[in-house]
């Protein structure tokens, strides 16, 4: 059943337009059934419905550019003024198949604040920018969150989903498919799953997966597997043996919600997981306070939030350039200096 099919001519330019704009809500919707992603891609065969699903996306890759112009911002208003007397996702939408196409691209960007893409068969290469995420419909039905700085490559063919996670972390929520195996790889390691959600990470350091639901059995290059269980994660680290911790999934995956969660981590390790999300990177120039436990919870990017906290809590000082660039230094030794001057 293909959903959101109005009117009797379905290649009436202007009912085109409203359907392209319709499938684009809904595959921003989270979840999306494989149901659904099927009725898309049977209805997107026409050349019609493509080339107007096409232009909706034009459109809302624009709306970076046209968010902020005052045409734009009136326009907005009155598509949302309507929204209480419209049911725009079932029996009506806005007349003109232009301002639909626009409010749905308002309501995306009023939502999570991610990119959203819906993935089309042969399409297989996702990447976020600094301080971006995004959240990618896969063919199969499932899901990929990507986190700042992420880049996956997805195989899919008719005996196994294979995804390469080159660099950053990503977030799966995994449709339930005993005849394909999922398989991800991050730099040699392969994580096995079937219908379950975990998380795998891919940094200078190494490779970090985590169990939210469900089971994954993970197997680094020429070594035996591990079997993960929720609340688990396994990290790797170079050549050394894999290792099993336990972890709080929820502040292991804040990221998701745009959100970092220290819990009495090195303050170098916590200054390198801040500068991910920006770039605007803060440099750790007090080597004695490297190793000084620091917690916190802060909106990924906020990088003002966490040199407050840092210099709060330690006896730091932050030293801010005129290109914006910050140093943390030690209080202490910065004192003497200016005395010494």
């Amino acid at each position: 059943m293909a959903p959101f099919m109005t009117g009797p001519d379905q290649h009436d330019e202007n009912a085109v337009e409203a359907q392209a704009a319709q499938w684009f809500a809904r595959l921003k919707s989270l979840p999306v059934s494989r149901e659904t992603l099927q009725a898309f891609f049977e209805w997107q065969r026409d050349e019609t419905h493509a080339e107007a699903f096409a232009a909706v996306e034009r459109l809302w890759s624009r709306a970076g550019d046209l968010g902020d112009r005052p045409a734009i911002a009136a326009v907005t208003h009155a598509a949302l003024a309507r929204k209480a007397r419209r049911r725009w996702l079932g029996l009506a939408w806005p007349p003109h198949p232009a301002l639909a196409a626009l409010a749905v691209v308002v309501l995306v960007l009023l939502g999570i604040g991610a990119t959203y893409w819906a993935m089309r068969p042969g399409a297989n290469d996702y990447a976020t920018a600094i301080g971006q995420r995004s959240v990618v419909a896969l063919a199969d039905g499932s899901q990929v969150t990507l986190d700042t700085d992420t880049r996956i490559v997805t195989r899919f063919d008719t005996d196994e989903r294979r995804v390469v996670l080159t660099h950053g972390q990503a977030y799966f929520t995994v449709a339930h498919d005993t005849a394909r195996p999922f398989r991800v790889e991050a730099d040699g390691t392969e994580v096995l799953a079937t219908g379950t959600q975990f998380a795998v990470r891919r940094d200078g350091v190494g490779v970090d997966v985590t169990l939210v639901e469900g089971s994954v059995r993970v197997t680094p290059r020429a070594t035996s597997p591990t079997t993960l269980r929720p609340g688990q994660r396994l990290v790797l680290r170079g050549d050394t043996a894999a290792v099993v911790q336990g972890v709080d999934t929820k502040a292991a995956t804040a990221w998701r919600q745009g959100r970092i969660v220290l819990d009495g981590w090195t303050l170098a390790r916590a200054v390198a997981e801040v500068n991910r999300y920006t770039r605007r990177p803060v440099r750790l120039e007090a080597d004695r306070f490297a190793e000084a436990r620091f917690s916190g919870t802060f909106d990924v990017g906020d990088i003002d939030s966490f040199v407050a906290a840092t210099t709060a809590l330690l006896p730091l000082t932050a030293v801010r350039g005129a290109n914006g660039s910050i140093r943390l230094v030690d209080r202490a030794t910065r004192e003497k200096s200016s005395q010494s001057t």
